[in-house]
């Protein structure tokens, strides 16, 4: 019986991972002035966000990835207008 009830479940992973050209919308968590790139963490995964602007931290945004390393768990992205 139970195996029925859970059969669909899957657990989250902290490190997910992503291909070059998939869309993801994501909340933007920081922003470099400095470099004028923002950053997505997804879980324990980052993304440097080209075209992000200061004011989108902390809002939902849609990007698209452009490289991606699984095992350091971080890739590039932009923002998708």
């Amino acid at each position: 019986m139970s195996k029925g009830l859970f059969a669909n479940w899957r657990f989250r992973t902290t490190h997910p991972t992503f291909e070059p050209g998939q869309r993801i919308e994501v909340y933007l968590t920081a922003f470099d002035e400095a470099t004028g790139k923002g950053e997505a963490r997804v879980g324990d995964t980052i993304l440097e966000v080209e075209g992000a602007r200061a004011d989108q931290v902390d809002t939902l945004v849609e990007l698209k990835v452009d490289s991606f390393d699984g095992q350091a768990h971080r890739g590039a992205a932009r923002v998708e207008t």
